[in-house]
């Protein structure tokens, strides 16, 4: 055996290419090799088996055909717990093999805490992103981290003078009012000045007749950048930070200037203060600089969208604003509706816009005229802010997409009452709704009413989930990846078509079976798992294929980004490790495993 040959091949194979060079010779000193013919079968026993070259047929006790190749490893439950199922490996192209011993296996996993991670992780399927002891591990900051857990609040009753006495005495510039351990109010050192001194009230005036009433709050374990959009969203400088439905303390503007110089996301409390579309428009580089930023800092994916998101949110917010400053104010109440992946937090730079406008009144006369000029400028103005418009013309500037409760209430009553298969298809997105500007009560109706509608509407549902899994993920009979071309000749993995909208596809039909408000994918995951819709397994399976997809379309989407190219979603798989490799093809088996059960569940004869 050459041993350097076997060191170079194990440098290239997780998690051995985390040991040193010397360790590497030790291994393959203690390594036996095999040689097998197509045709032969191998005996599993207490060892390591790592595929160095050829192509093998691992059948398991329920019949279940896996094959290994390259890279992969086996025998490591055997070695982890003693137990081992009955399989049968067969070789079918002829290749190599390397045996670890156990006694070096064991030696290796208590001397080096990332082996015995990797194969920890490996046996338990999880789907994972292993990180080499190189690599940085930070994440965004939350309100958690910010806030001084230093509640300090009064009732109503009291008056506005020991409310005085009270800040003074713990130099506060706030206090939260509460009523029975329940937060109702909160009056700040500016209440004092502008409520009480400037209108000459009595000091016996008492505290609810002054507090701000129903305040705005964050919960403790919500990003800070969140923080900072409400705050500059509702111009306020206190905001009440609460956990487990509690009030903990105040986050104040103090706080988050203190980390605005490190924090990325300063960049929502700019947008919000542009007034003229001149400002908006100018923001486009920004945002891109601090794409770039965060794919620097390697925060998890779902960060990096819930960042970008917040952003996107910001802008539509802003043009809104500018819109009725040219316009006048609305002749009636309305809500701004983002769709898609702007409705489930997880967009990313190659985002275009998927909005609507629900309207109070039927969108007619001087009505429709003037939500037709607010959805061209906002539609135009956040396509100039670099979020580009809608091929599907899924915007609000369709006139089609402006309707009334009523009207938005009939074309969901049509999709869910006689569901025609292509209709669907294309209607799947408006599913993923959530509100970014206007009225929470008007959207909260219509949420309501098209859950209620969905709620155990097999006929629905059936459709629904049968156009979840006409797509396949692109995995071929023997695990190869099936490559496909997009418009610029680029051949590859389309990670978003063939990936990640497969996984919100399913889980979709779950969360609307059983009533889900939440629309974020990773949100509906945990609701349905906790409500018993989806086993623990499945819960963690399809989560975990989710954040390997993810991690990998923001990965190339960050590399496309800093290099100037064309965002994409198409991935070359050669350019992947052997385990990032792993990952997607258990990725895409647990995808194509949970079609099958969808279908089982929904697509019965009715």
């Amino acid at each position: 055996m050459q041993v350097q040959e076997v060191v170079s091949f194990l440098k290239q194979t997780p998690p051995f290419d985390d040991l040193a060079h010397h360790v590497l010779e030790t291994v393959c000193r203690d390594l036996s090799v095999v040689y097998l013919a197509a045709g032969e079968k191998l005996q599993p026993e207490p060892q390591l088996l790592m595929i160095r070259s050829g192509l093998f047929a691992l059948h398991t006790e329920q019949q279940r055909l896996t094959h290994l190749q390259s890279g992969d490893f086996y025998g490591y439950q055997l070695l982890l717990t003693g137990l081992a199922d009955p399989d049968t490996i067969q070789c079918e192209e002829d290749g190599l093999v390397y045996f670890l011993p156990a006694e070096s296996f064991d030696r290796l996993r208590h001397q080096y805490k990332n082996f015995d991670l990797f194969f920890q992780r490996l046996f338990s399927r999880r789907l994972h992103l292993y990180q080499s002891t190189q690599q940085k591990n930070t994440s965004t900051l939350k309100v958690a981290d910010l806030v001084t857990r230093r509640k300090v609040s009064i009732t109503c009753s009291q008056t506005v003078q020991q409310a005085a006495l009270l800040m003074t005495e713990q130099r506060v510039s706030c206090l939260l009012i509460e009523q029975d351990e329940q937060l109702v109010g909160i009056l700040t050192d500016r209440d004092l000045r502008s409520r009480v001194l400037a209108k000459s009230l009595p000091a016996s005036t008492t505290v609810s007749e002054v507090m701000t009433k129903t305040p705005q709050s964050i919960e403790a374990d919500r990003f800070a950048f969140e923080a900072t959009q409400k705050m500059s969203q509702f111009n306020i400088h206190h905001l009440p930070v609460e956990q487990d439905g509690k009030a903990i303390g105040v986050l104040t503007t103090t706080d988050l200037i203190r980390n605005q110089q490190e924090h990325p996301v300063y960049l929502i409390s700019h947008i919000h203060r542009q007034h003229k579309a001149e400002g908006l428009e100018a923001i486009t580089p920004q945002i891109q600089q601090l794409a770039i930023q965060l794919a620097e800092q390697q925060l998890p994916s779902y960060e990096v969208s819930s960042v970008l998101t917040s952003i996107m949110d910001a802008l539509a917010q802003s043009w809104l604003q500018i819109a009725e400053q040219q316009l006048g104010p609305a002749p009636c109440v309305f809500s701004w509706l983002g769709f898609g992946s702007q409705a489930r937090r997880d967009m990313l730079p190659s985002a275009d816009q998927d909005n609507a406008l629900l309207l109070e009144k039927e969108p007619t006369g001087a009505v429709a005229d003037y939500f037709s000029a607010l959805a061209d400028i906002v539609c135009n103005g956040l396509a100039s802010s670099g979020q580009a418009l809608c091929d599907g013309h899924i915007m609000a500037s369709n006139p089609e997409l402006r309707l009334s409760l009523k009207g938005w209430s009939n074309r969901f009553a049509k999709w869910l009452n006689t569901p025609d298969p292509q209709a669907l298809l294309s209607s799947s997105i408006f599913f993923d709704m959530r509100l970014i500007y206007g009225s929470k009560a008007l959207f909260n109706v219509l949420q309501q009413d098209v859950l209620a509608r969905c709620k155990n509407n097999e006929l629905f549902l059936y459709h629904l989930a049968k156009n979840a899994t006409e797509r396949q993920p692109p995995l071929g009979f023997f695990k190869h990846f099936l490559l496909e071309l997009d418009g610029r000749q680029r051949k590859g993995l389309d990670l978003k078509k063939r990936g990640i909208s497969l996984i919100t596809d399913l889980v979709r039909v779950y969360a609307l079976s059983a009533g889900i408000h939440a629309v974020n994918t990773r949100e509906r995951l945990t609701l349905l798992q906790q409500q018993g819709v989806l086993t623990q397994r499945q819960q963690q399976n399809l989560q975990g294929a989710f954040d390997v997809l993810a991690h990998l379309r923001w990965q190339l989407q960050a590399e496309d980004l800093d290099r100037g190219r064309h965002l994409s979603n198409l991935l070359d798989p050669s350019k992947l490790n052997l385990l990032q490799r792993h990952q997607l093809k258990d990725a895409f088996a647990v995808i194509s495993d949970e079609q099958q059960v969808l279908r089982q569940r929904f697509c019965r004869e009715l």
